[in-house]
C-alpha cells in the first residue's frame, strides 16, 4: 500500500498552493506515495452563523473550489487522475486534522504565505498544525 501525503492548501494563495503541490509530488516520487489535496471552507464553524448560510451558496462554493483544485493541480504540472481531492467544511485546522486522522498520512504538506515578514510569526492555522500534526510536516513558503 502506498504511503499517503496530505496537502492542505489555501486557494487564496495560489502561487504557494502550486509550490506546495510540486513539493508534495517530489516527495511522492521519493516514497512512492499518493497525494491527497484538501481545501477547507470555513462555513458553519460557528453555530451562530449556520442559520444564515444558504445551502445553494454552499453548493456553489464547493463547486467553485473543486474547479479551482483541478486548475491548481494542472498548474502544478500534475496528472489530475493521480490526485485525490477533498473539499471540507468547518474549522480549518480541525478539519485538516480530522482528515489526517482518517487517512493516516506519512506527511502533511501545507502552504503558508508570509504577508508580513516583519512579524516573523506563523499564521494561526500553520502554528496549530505544526503543534498538532500527527505526522511529519512540511511547510512550503
Amino acid at each position: 500500500m502506498a504511503e499517503k501525503i496530505l496537502v492542505a492548501i489555501d486557494i487564496e494563495h495560489r502561487e504557494n498552493s502550486v509550490k506546495a503541490l510540486q513539493q508534495a509530488a517530489r516527495l511522492a516520487q521519493c516514497i512512492e506515495g499518493e497525494i491527497h489535496v484538501c481545501y477547507v471552507l470555513a462555513y458553519g464553524f460557528y453555530d451562530y452563523v449556520k442559520p444564515f448560510l444558504v445551502e445553494e451558496v454552499i453548493k456553489d462554493s464547493i463547486a467553485h473550489v473543486k474547479m479551482e483544485l483541478v486548475a491548481i493541480v494542472k498548474e502544478a504540472g500534475l496528472k489530475e487522475e493521480l490526485i485525490y481531492r477533498h473539499v471540507l467544511k468547518g474549522g480549518v485546522h480541525q478539519q485538516i486534522l480530522l482528515l489526517a486522522a482518517s487517512l493516516d498520512p506519512s506527511y502533511l504538506v501545507i502552504n503558508a504565505s508570509q504577508p508580513d515578514a516583519a512579524g516573523g510569526m506563523a499564521g494561526p492555522i500553520t502554528a496549530q498544525l505544526a503543534h498538532l500534526a500527527p505526522c511529519n510536516l512540511l511547510i512550503v513558503r
